[in-house]
């Protein structure tokens, strides 16, 4: 398959991506916000990785848009395949930066 024939659904599914990793951050922003500023300094680098590690999912996603859009805009096949394959890393990045919250949790 071309991945030129789903540019359009990736540069999609790469922003949506984005966004719901972005609404993330803010949730975990707004939580460490919460704490006062001497409990602030117990939790920072507990934020701090987990912040670090959905903003590589999020640089992925927003890496996949570009690409498709660039493989449209040059009419390159390998382009639009490379930005399939890096849609499907943000992907497993994302469900990864999710097992880690959870690990935190249980």
């Amino acid at each position: 398959m071309n991945g030129l024939n789903v540019s359009g659904e990736v540069v999609t599914a790469g922003t949506a991506l984005a966004g719901l990793i972005l609404i993330y951050i803010g949730s975990l922003v707004t939580v460490y916000g919460g704490y006062g500023a001497t409990e602030q300094k117990s939790v920072k680098l507990r934020f701090l990785a987990r912040a670090w590690i959905v903003f590589v999912g999020f640089i992925l996603a927003l890496l996949s848009a570009a690409l498709a859009v660039l493989g449209k805009w040059l009419n390159s096949p390998c382009t639009g395949d490379v930005s399939v394959w890096v849609l499907l890393a943000a992907f497993a990045w994302a469900v990864f930066a999710t097992v880690q919250a959870i690990r935190e949790i249980a």
